[in-house]
C-alpha cells in the first residue's frame, strides 16, 4: 500500500513537472517572439533617428548658408555707407579748411 501511495505520488509529480515544461516551452517561446518585436521595433527607432539627424544636420546647413549670404551682404552695405562717410567727413574737413572766405571767394560773392 505504501508503495502504491508512493507511485501515485510519483506519477503525480511527473505529472505536474510535464505540465510545467510545457508551460515553461510556452512562455519561452512568446519570450523568443517578444524579443524579436522589441529588435525589430528598435531598428524602426534607429532608422526614424537616422533619418532625423540628417533632416536636422541639412536643415542646419542650410541655415548657416543663409547665414553667410545675409552676412556678406550686410557687410556689403555696411562697407558702402562707411565709404559715404568717409567722403562726407572729407568734404566737411576740405570746406572747413577753406574757412567762410575761402568759400566766398569760390563763389564770388566778395
Amino acid at each position: 500500500m505504501a508503495q502504491s501511495q508512493a507511485q501515485r505520488q510519483l506519477q503525480k509529480y511527473d505529472t505536474e513537472i510535464a505540465v510545467l515544461q510545457v508551460e515553461f516551452k510556452n512562455l519561452d517561446q512568446k519570450f523568443d517572439t517578444q524579443v524579436i518585436e522589441i529588435k525589430s521595433q528598435m531598428r524602426d527607432v534607429s532608422d526614424k533617428m537616422d533619418r532625423h539627424t540628417e533632416a536636422t544636420q541639412d536643415m542646419i546647413r542650410d541655415f548657416q548658408e543663409s547665414n553667410l549670404k545675409s552676412h556678406n551682404e550686410m557687410a556689403s552695405k555696411i562697407a558702402g555707407l562707411e565709404k559715404w562717410r568717409w567722403m562726407l567727413v572729407g568734404a566737411g574737413v576740405a570746406l572747413g579748411g577753406l574757412s567762410y572766405s575761402g568759400i566766398e571767394m569760390l563763389l564770388g560773392l566778395h
